[in-house]
């Protein structure tokens, strides 16, 4: 495999389901924390496998204010030093914030944190305004949308230029429906501004992948409701029915770290191409943080077909 250069973007999922969300972006010297539904000690053990610690991070970007998305977020902003980013409505709905350093956005407005290119865009959910977002770095695109009640046209125009999308699939309905939650908490996950279940993100999938993504990775799966290899058969067998099933599908288990993507460049102006391991070298001492791991180094190589 000849991979040229440093990736233009590296991601991991930290941890992601309702116990929990965070996402590290990593482009250049920037290091964005996506949701910080984790302890600032959760996160911190997570960065050290990496070879990071929290003062490696730049920013914190919040996607709403639910305490499995927001709850570490103040205690990472103080004890990294970074501000946390979020839109205004955001902010006056979290009152886990009002200590924290905080940097207003304002959703669809175009913003830089560092060499990464960032807009939110809105996504159906019982919050104050709920955002995903797309990170552009290196002519690499990556796509997030998580905790949404259904995958709406605006929606999909929005992640379908991204070589990479974080998409959430949270729920079986057969799961669902056996599961000991009461009935106004399945009310709630069901409704078009809840969760969205194994056939919505399988078909929001199909669709994405008529343009550019090479790999889709599902995330807020879960623990109680779903089953990661569930989740991650139905996308796979709804893009093979649709002559897709070149792109790669990773479910991340509940309260488990992902492998790590990243978007090697085949030219200067060339296709990306997405890779992944599963996880990163030590970091040797006085390296330079420029990226989460350089996948060369490692021995083990990429995982392997999906």
């Amino acid at each position: 495999m000849d991979l040229i250069g440093a990736p233009s973007v590296q991601v991991r999922v930290l941890a992601s389901g309702s116990a929990g969300n965070a996402v590290l972006v990593a482009a250049g010297d920037a290091r964005l924390l996506v949701d910080a539904g984790l302890s600032a000690e959760a996160v911190g053990r997570e960065l050290g496998l990496l070879g990071l610690q929290l003062q490696d991070l730049t920013a914190v970007l919040l996607t709403h204010e639910h305490d499995d998305h927001a709850r570490g977020a103040a205690a990472i902003s103080r004890l990294a030093g970074v501000p946390v980013l979020a839109n205004e409505p955001t902010i006056q709905a979290c009152v886990a914030l009002a200590d924290a350093a905080v940097e207003r956005f304002t959703t669809g407005v175009p913003f830089r944190v560092g060499g990464i290119a960032v807009e939110a865009f809105l996504v159906p959910h019982d919050a104050a305004e709920p955002v995903g977002f797309h990170l552009d770095a290196g002519g690499a695109r990556v796509a997030v949308a998580m905790d949404l009640g259904e995958v709406q046209p605006p929606l999909v125009e929005r992640c379908r230029g991204a070589d990479l999308v974080l998409l959430e699939a949270n729920y079986d309905m057969r799961l669902l429906a056996v599961s000991a939650y009461p009935w106004f908490v399945k009310n709630r996950i069901l409704g078009t501004r809840g969760h969205l279940s194994n056939p919505a993100a399988a078909a929001a999938a199909a669709e994405l992948a008529t343009a550019r993504p090479q790999a889709v990775v599902l995330i807020h799966v879960s623990d109680t409701n779903n089953l990661a290899p569930l989740a991650r058969d139905m996308v796979r067998a709804s893009l093979r029915r649709t002559g897709r099933g070149h792109v790669r599908v990773e479910a991340v288990r509940p309260n488990n770290h992902s492998a790590i993507w990243s978007a090697w460049p085949d030219a200067p102006a060339g296709p990306v191409r997405i890779e992944s391991w599963d996880a990163a070298p030590p970091r040797t001492a006085g390296s330079p943080l420029l990226s989460l791991a350089d996948p060369r180094n490692d021995s083990r190589g990429p995982t392997g077909p999906p």
